[in-house]
Order: structure tokens, then C-alpha cells, then sequence
């Protein structure tokens, strides 16, 4: 079968589909709704459910609503290889055909009738590649559902506004273009728009504060547990001096700007070795992360990821490129992250090479920054506040909420 006859296929089965689905929303779960929430009472504390961009954060996230007492599940349809660590991983059952279909209606009413809470991301909800998409947000305020909708980075990045922020982008060695990210500014500018008419919060972090203006960028809600995560260090007579880099997308991280470094390094006999770490799920990577002196990150993006987070929680100093240091980062913590561009990172690195004492000093500092920004008390303790603004319970969460 051709893929334009799958398409009209797939469009001609939801196109029954939908007068079916918004007869089962308007008729069965906008009344039965309206009667939960007068027997449940205003002190029961709302469900929360995250999906179903897949992303390892959805799962730490949820794990920091439950310390706070919320029931906060995770459901995807398709995860990333990096982890499958989620409540309702639909996977196998999106591989049947005829259940791929029918698999986002189910999901959506089955997600209104149990949660209050909807964590979504910019690239859409349960009901997104279907051609419920654009009903998704609007129904979900009907059913009286809370929305709030995050950006992790592809899901808002457009190139026009990329290629603005200065010679050092990600888009200056994008071979992707539609692809990997939003990319468009037009479709990018009408999602968003949409987005804020309809939902209660959006938070951004970093870079994509540049692409969705008006959301909060003083949450911080890249969770980590670091039970999962213990202080290492690093050993101060190591030789060579290990530099780690994990490129799932090395031409958005400038990958070749640091291979560059060390071969001209090397050459000039300092004892350094690179190891990139590719093609690994978490449990995997984090093995050769322990075994690291020096972390790096990116050196186009200008922001770092949920990677130099790992790192740090395991006590690594960590080379990055942060474009707005005094925007992007947390004004109330000391983030100990050396940043370096693809015309710093050279000395940069000698720095750390020649200073053992240094690279141990920044790892601790760095395991200090996540357990005061990132750790799973400091950001569940942000949602909660969040939880209870949106429902009432407080008045303001005020800026630079920790």
C-alpha cells in the first residue's frame, strides 16, 4: 500500500471517528464531570497526568508531583530508546493497525474522566497527528481540565529567530530543517498563539524563552532523582584527563568544534582522550559518565541540557555554552557550568586539563546546583505551588519561585 493510500485511509477512519468522539465528550463526559466534581469537593487534590512527548523528564517529573502527595502519572504512545520508564507505555499497542487509530480518541477520554491536571509540550497533546489536534486544548478547558504547557526545546525553535541570536546556533549545521525542529515561524507563531489562548500556564527554559515570550522561565522543571544519581567526583591523578561527550545530535551540539579541540590538544601532547557516547539508553551512558573528568555538553545551542544535569548530579565539571548566563540561569543559585563557545572552548579546556584541583572543586559545586535547582524536593516543591495557584489555593507564586 502507497503511503497517499494510507494517508486517505487514516484520514477517512478519523474522519468517523470524530463526530463519535465529541458526541462521547459532550454527552457522556462533560456531564458526568460536572457531577464528580460536586461530590469530590474543592480539598481534593487534583490527578495529574504527563505525555506523550516521551522524553526521560516526564517520568522525574511525575515522581517529584507524588513526594508532594499528587497521584501524577506519565503516558507516551512510542518512547525514545533512551528510556521506557513510564506509567502507560502504549508501544506495543501502537504497533496494531487498527488500534493506532483508534488509540488517541481512547487515550483523551479515557485522560479526562481520571485527571485534572494536563502537563502537556508545545508539539501537541493526546489527540496530536490526529485531525483532532486543534480541539485537543479548547475541549479540554471545556471539561474544566488545568493546562500548562512546557517547551523543550525542538518543540519551539524556529530558524528565523534561531540564526538572530548570534554565529553560534543551532540551526548553522542543521541538516534537518522541518525535521528536527518547529523550524517554520509562521506555524510556529499560530501554535503558540494557540496555546496561550487555551492553556492556564507555559514555562520555558534557557534558549526557548527566546521563542515563546511571555511564558515563566523561573521554574526550572528538568527533575532529576538523584537517588538514582550519586556524588562520584572526580580523581585528581587522572591520566589522561577523560573528556566525555554524548552527541544524540552532534550537529546541534557542535560536536566538531570539540573534536577539533582535542585533536589539536593531543597533538600538542597534552594527555587528554575524548570518549563520545552514542546510541545507549540512561542505565548505559551513565556507566561511562561515572568514569569521566570532564563533561561537554553543547557549544551552539547556547543552553545546556537535561545531559550536563546528569552530569553535574554526579559531581562532573561541565563545559557548555550558555548565551544569556545573567536570562537563562537561576539568579537565586551559582550555576558552576564553564561557559565556553566554539572560540573559547580551547582555552577553556587547557584551563580544566591543567587544574585537577578545579575540575573536583566545580564538581561538587555542581552536585550542589542540582540538589538546590533541579533535585526532585526543589522541583516538585515549585509544581506544588504552581498546582495550588492555578487551582486557587494561593494567591501568587511570585518571581523567582525556588
Amino acid at each position: 500500500m502507497t503511503a497517499n493510500a494510507k494517508r486517505w485511509m487514516k484520514t477517512t477512519g478519523e474522519c468517523f471517528l470524530l463526530p463519535v468522539f465529541l458526541l462521547l465528550v459532550l454527552g457522556v463526559c462533560l456531564p458526568w464531570l460536572k457531577l464528580r466534581r460536586l461530590a469530590r469537593g474543592p480539598r481534593t487534590k487534583p490527578r495529574i497526568v504527563w505525555g506523550p512527548t516521551p522524553i526521560i523528564n516526564i517520568s522525574t517529573n511525575a515522581a517529584a508531583d507524588r513526594l508532594y502527595g499528587y497521584q501524577s502519572d506519565t503516558l507516551v504512545y512510542r518512547p525514545y530508546y533512551v528510556t521506557k520508564d513510564f506509567t502507560y507505555n502504549l508501544e506495543h499497542w501502537w504497533r496494531i493497525k487498527p488500534l493506532a487509530l483508534v488509540i488517541p480518541w481512547a487515550v483523551f477520554l479515557w485522560a479526562v474522566l481520571r485527571y485534572d491536571i494536563f502537563q502537556l509540550y508545545f508539539d501537541g497533546g493526546f489527540l496530536n497527528r490526529t485531525l483532532g489536534k486543534r480541539l485537543e486544548l479548547p475541549l479540554l478547558k471545556l471539561l474544566g481540565k488545568k493546562i500548562i504547557v512546557s517547551a523543550y526545546g525542538a518543540d519551539v525553535r524556529v530558524e528565523r529567530t534561531t540564526r538572530a541570536l548570534g554565529p553560534y546556533n543551532c540551526c548553522m549545521d542543521c541538516t534537518q530543517r522541518l525535521v528536527a525542529c518547529i523550524c517554520d515561524g509562521t506555524l510556529a507563531q499560530r501554535n503558540l498563539a494557540h496555546v496561550r489562548r487555551y492553556a492556564d500556564l507555559t514555562l520555558s527554559m534557557g534558549d526557548m524563552t527566546e521563542y515563546t515570550p511571555g511564558s515563566r522561565n523561573d521554574v526550572f522543571y528538568w527533575a532529576i532523582d538523584l537517588k538514582q544519581w550519586p556524588f562520584v567526583g572526580v580523581s585528581l591523578t587522572s591520566r589522561p584527563v577523560k573528556v566525555l561527550h554524548a552527541p544524540n545530535h552532534p550537529q546541534f551540539k557542535g560536536t566538531r568544534f570539540l573534536v577539533d579541540c582535542i585533536k589539536r590538544l593531543q597533538d600538542k601532547g597534552y594527555p587528554v582522550e575524548l570518549t563520545l557516547v552514542t546510541e545507549l539508553n540512561n542505565a548505559e551512558a551513565k556507566e561511562l559518565y561515572k568514569r569521566a573528568d570532564i563533561v561537554a555538553d553543547q557549544f551552539l545551542i547556547g543552553w545546556h541540557g537535561n545531559f550536563a544535569v546528569e552530569a553535574m548530579a554526579l559531581g562532573k565539571p561541565v563545559v557548555a555554552y550558555i548565551r544569556k548566563p545573567e536570562a537563562y540561569l537561576p539568579c537565586w543559585a551559582d550555576c558552576p557550568i564553564v561557559n565556553a563557545n566554539p572560540d573559547t572552548l580551547l582555552q577553556a579546556l587547557v584551563t580544566l586539563i591543567e587544574n585537577p584541583t578545579l575540575r573536583y572543586e566545580l564538581g561538587v559545586k555542581g552536585r550542589q546546583y542540582v540538589e538546590q535547582v533541579f533535585s526532585l524536593e526543589r522541583v516538585g516543591e515549585r509544581m506544588d505551588r504552581l498546582y495550588r495557584q492555578l487551582l486557587g489555593d494561593i494567591s501568587s507564586v511570585g518571581e523567582g519561585v525556588r
